[in-house]
């Protein structure tokens, strides 16, 4: 059964896609949220190296001058020029630095006054009606109405004068005077090039015979962005993305290497291309899915920054689609908030008007001042993954802080007390390693960044509610005994730290696991031997091997023969070394080093926490808050790390919050071997001596109730009733029980005292020598009520 459109004097009908028949629109019943088109620029774009621009600067090719891709944002805040996404298009191409520069670009406003920056160029009508978990999971979205594609159009297709630029020189073109409007198309001034910002199509033509024009969307890098409907295929809403000038070399290069590239790249989280077709004036366009959704940059306020866990939520939806271009030898390069999109409950990255290929050694570098590289400049390395992987991290700190991060700020991080998301020590080290200025001291690939994104975003959200566990890909399986009846020492840290994860494509790695389950000997034997393969994963075993054997020097020897500057897993390795000599204070940098390199892992965080609370007690201090801090953040995000809750149990019980500690212990988990500590050790702080030296007669009632609720063996639990029994009988006489029973006994002197003095008996007779048996028997006797005082 058909339904009728219900636009004011439509009697057109509603079609499957939703939208009508005739007018194109959705039901005003049902209306959708505003269209939101391909990513427009957030800031200036430019070819590599290109200078970042004041406001309203041309766009240019590398060192050639300031750019823009639609202008720049206002400093402090977000950007706010509008076209999409694409690199500035125009100027002839050349190789970084060489060349003269591209045109600028803009866009008008549409019907209800929104810029163009609210709108996708490319896109996927989808639209979603249930919340979806993004970001591994960790985070709950709501869906985002897909857009009425024909409020997307602009009602007047002009592109703003202060967007006007010389394709050729970047002089600036159509500018008025004297009250005159500038010219819309005409000749540059200064070197005689063609201009024209007058769009080549209307509503109602028709291209290629297929695809009908309902209006412009907005003026990008490389031209005029339509909106069309497909007469061809069920008339659905497509993008046509057209050229800026035909005769403009490096626009043309760009065009047909989008085209290429989008042909190639088949992924869910990619726009898709359908179609390149050609119009009757010989221009070309891309016909590419419409996509009704916001991007990130619409999302993120430009007073206030995106809560962190949903920036990272976002970001990795999409980063398996940058990971599938490096696996395919393609870079992104302009990876910034306006190219990733949400339709529905679906993420997409959009625009890939500026991917080249990883060999490519020449040619213009498309990008955007300030989330470009440094080394994407005429004298720098060029582009590479790990420039890639520093635009996904400034662009996590564009969505997360406020700062000038196209100027004065272009290629540093705001101070947390600036920016209090960097507050998050986790989050600030991943968006330092990320945007490190070194491109060698960078995540090595998409894959690593977005395994150490996980770890961060499992830390952030642990604030609501502790994320189920999740094996790490880094290390071994965690110490859960490590420090649970006392704070380690730097030996016994040393001991328990978990080992690097062999590397799987190293050739030594087989015969390596299969000999460390047979201890470090024969490890060591292994790495020895005459054919043995002398490989980095080879010199790692061996070292673990002597560490693990307790052979101190010999692991020195062999960490200042092979290990590498550096490398994460040598320095975790030497910061082992180093705790099981006894040097905590190398030990700490070195761990620290480590928790820069890899900010989503739990075990440098443990190292780090426990170092800490031995260095305090060195020092004849108490532990800062800094240590229980770590200790807090570790167990709320993986309920594994037992030691962690002793260890913040402790601290808490030192700075005399017992009721803190004792909640601590109740959330080791029941099925955790060390759940019986835990409720034994909750009962050792409920008794003992508070600040003002006073227990109360229902602290220790409860510590009885508690004890008797822990399933131990005999002796465990003799041991522990004593030391409830003893506390009950040590009460002042005003608040001694004076009715009741604990543990079958009377709560009265001679009660108490027969209780205290049958557990030290029953202790005797599991006494390991005979000394502990006779000082047990003593106790006994002292506690029998006749001879008690």
């Amino acid at each position: 059964m058909t339904q009728a459109c219900t636009r004011p004097g439509c009697d057109g009908e509603i079609e499957d896609d939703g939208f009508c028949d005739t007018c194109g629109r959705a039901p005003e019943a049902g209306g959708m949220a505003e269209a939101m088109a391909g990513a427009p620029a957030s800031g200036p774009a430019t070819a590599a190296g290109g200078p970042p621009t004041p406001a309203g600067g041309p766009p240019t090719a590398a060192g050639s001058g300031p750019a823009t891709a639609g202008g720049p944002a206002t400093a402090g805040g977000p950007a706010t020029a509008g076209g999409p996404a694409t690199a500035a298009g125009g100027g002839p191409a050349t190789a970084a630095g060489s060349g003269p520069s591209t045109s600028g670009t803009g866009s008008g406003s549409t019907p209800s006054g929104r810029s163009a920056s609210a709108r996708t160029a490319s896109g996927r009508t989808r639209s979603g009606s249930t919340r979806r978990r993004i970001g591994a999971g960790l985070v709950e979205i709501a869906p985002e109405p897909a857009a009425d594609p024909a409020d997307a159009v602009m009602a007047e297709a002009v592109v703003p004068e202060s967007s006007r630029y010389c394709s050729h020189c970047d002089a600036p073109v159509g500018r008025g005077r004297d009250d005159r409007p500038g010219r819309t198309e005409g000749f540059c001034p200064q070197c005689g090039t063609r201009f024209s910002f007058t769009p080549s199509l209307g509503a109602g033509d028709l291209v290629a015979g297929q695809y009908e024009i309902l209006g412009a969307l907005a003026h990008g890098g490389l031209g005029w962005v339509y909106l069309a409907r497909d007469r061809k295929v069920r008339d659905r809403w497509v993008v046509l993305k057209g050229l800026l000038n035909t005769g403009d070399a490096a626009a043309l290069a760009a065009a047909d290497a989008e085209q290429s590239f989008l042909a190639q790249l088949v992924h869910p989280r990619i726009v898709r291309i359908y179609n390149v077709v050609s119009g009757e004036d010989g221009a070309t366009y891309i016909v590419m899915e419409y996509l009704g959704g916001r991007s990130l940059k619409a999302m993120r306020d430009p007073r206030e920054p995106m809560p962190p866990e949903h920036a990272l939520a976002y970001v990795l939806e999409v980063l398996p689609a940058l990971s599938h271009m490096h696996e395919r030898g393609l870079l992104y390069c302009d990876f910034k908030p306006d190219n990733v999109v949400q339709t529905g409950t679906e993420v997409t990255l959009i625009d890939l008007g500026a991917v080249r290929r990883i060999d490519d050694p020449g040619g213009d570098v498309w990008g955007t001042v300030g989330y470009q590289a440094p080394e994407i400049s005429p004298d720098g390395v060029g582009p590479s993954v790990a420039s890639d992987v520093y635009t996904v991290g400034r662009t996590l700190a564009v969505l997360v802080a406020t700062f000038d991060f196209h100027r004065s700020m272009r290629e540093r991080l705001p101070d947390p007390h600036d920016a209090p998301a960097l507050a998050h020590e986790p989050l600030r080290r991943l968006l330092a390693r990320a945007t490190h200025r070194d491109p060698a001291h960078r995540f090595v690939s998409i894959d690593e960044m977005a395994d150490q994104m996980i770890g961060v975003l499992r830390r952030l959200t642990a604030h609501a509610a502790t994320p189920p566990p999740r094996l790490s890909t880094m290390f071994a399986a965690p110490p859960a005994a490590v420090g649970i009846d006392a704070p380690p020492t730097p030996a016994e840290l040393a001991a328990a730290m978990p080992a690097p994860l062999p590397d799987p494509e190293d050739p030594a790695t087989p015969e390596l696991v299969a000999a460390a389950a047979q201890g470090p000997r024969a490890v060591l034997a292994a790495v020895s031997a005459a054919d043995a393969p002398d490989t980095d994963q080879a010199r790692l075993s061996a070292v673990t091997a002597h560490l693990d054997a307790g052979e101190l020097d010999a692991a020195g020897r062999a960490l200042d023969a092979h290990a590498l500057p550096g490398e994460w897993t040598w320095t975790w390795l030497r910061a082992r070394h180093a705790a099981a000599t006894g040097d905590a204070d190398t030990a700490a940098q070195l761990v620290d080093e480590v928790a820069d390199a890899l900010p989503g892992e739990l075990a440098p965080e443990f190292a780090l926490a426990a170092l800490g609370e031995h260095r305090a007690a060195r020092d004849g201090g108490p532990a800062g808050p800094l240590v229980a801090d770590r200790f807090a953040d570790i167990w709320r995000t993986d309920r594994t790390w037992t030691g962690a809750a002793f260890a913040l149990a402790r601290l808490r019980a030192a700075a005399d919050d017992r009721p803190g500690a004792v909640a601590v212990l109740d959330e080791v988990p029941g099925s955790s071997v060390h759940a019986a500590d835990a409720r034994v050790a909750a009962v050792r702080v409920l008794l003992e001596s508070r600040s003002d030296g006073v227990l109360s007669r229902s602290t220790v009632m409860e510590a009885g109730a508690r004890t008797e609720a822990v399933d131990l063996d005999a002796l465990r639990a003799a041991e522990l009733q004593t030391e409830v029994l003893e506390a009950a009988r040590g009460l002042d006489a005003a608040d001694a029980p004076a009715e009741g029973t604990l543990f079958d006994c009377p709560l009265d002197d001679r009660g108490l005292g027969l209780g205290i003095e049958e557990r030290y008996r029953l202790r005797a007779r599991f006494a390991a020598t005979l000394p502990d048996r006779f000082a047990l028997v003593d106790a006994a006797n002292d506690a029998r009520p006749w001879t008690a005082r």
